[in-house]
């Protein structure tokens, strides 16, 4: 199946001949970049390509993790038996307005959201950003997961990283870190940092597994306005 293209982010940008873009020239065109909600949301680490999904990446096995949790492009030799784990693999894609009441419902069930952060205002927050994107996660036509991230110019965030509870221990919550990963590199950022509440020990070991270590640091907050006030 072929995937929409996008002047300047195609294999010319790569170093490698565009033929859309060389046909284009010749006919005394230009080829106009494509909306963001037409550009696959993943794209590959240093090699950003409107023509590829990691999503497809991921189900023939050509992205994998290694033991120390950085996503890599995998070798023939595991691509078999990437077939047969990934098989379960999401439809990613960039957060749609028409998701919004599945999006918050999925947190709610994740029991991720808190009084003093309204859910809804923290979609609006994102999309309005341009440093920040939200993504689902589909199969068939049930939202199943989500993951929101951003970068400060420093470093990466993740949050309401969730996966539907019944649905998890499938890998779909490695899928949607892989996106969210895969977003940030693609702007060259080069490190993600997440926050983990005190005595979520599931979490802990699960970003674990992924590579993530505690870092030295101590979270200092302060609210700037009632978290209390309606």
């Amino acid at each position: 199946m072929s995937l929409p293209h996008q002047a300047g982010v195609g294999g010319e940008k790569a170093g490698r001949p565009d033929p859309l873009a060389g046909c284009a020239r010749r006919k005394g065109r230009t080829l106009r970049p494509l909306p963001d909600a037409f550009i696959p949301v993943a794209l590959r680490k240093r090699r950003v390509r409107a023509d590829r999904s990691s999503a497809h990446l991921r189900l023939i096995g050509g992205l994998s993790w290694t033991p120390g949790g950085r996503l890599q492009a995998a070798g023939r030799a595991n691509r078999a038996e990437s077939r047969k784990t990934d098989y379960m693999s999401l439809h990613i894609r960039t957060y749609r307005e028409q998701d919004r009441d599945a999006v918050i419902a999925l947190w709610e069930r994740c029991a991720l959201t808190r009084p003093w952060n309204d859910p809804s205002a923290d979609i609006d927050l994102c999309v309005r950003s341009r440093e920040a994107t939200l993504m689902v996660g589909y199969r068939e036509d049930d939202l199943i997961a989500s993951v929101m991230v951003g970068h400060d110019g420093h470093r990466g965030w993740i949050y309401y990283l969730a996966v539907e509870p019944e649905r998890q221990g499938h890998g779909h919550g490695r899928e949607m870190m892989a996106e969210a990963e895969l977003w940030l590199a693609s702007r060259n950022v080069g490190k993600v940092q997440l926050m983990v509440r005190i005595g979520n020990a599931d979490a802990e070991a699960f970003y674990g597994a992924l590579g993530y270590e505690a870092q030295d640091v101590t979270v200092f907050g302060k609210w700037l306005n009632d978290p209390n006030a309606p």
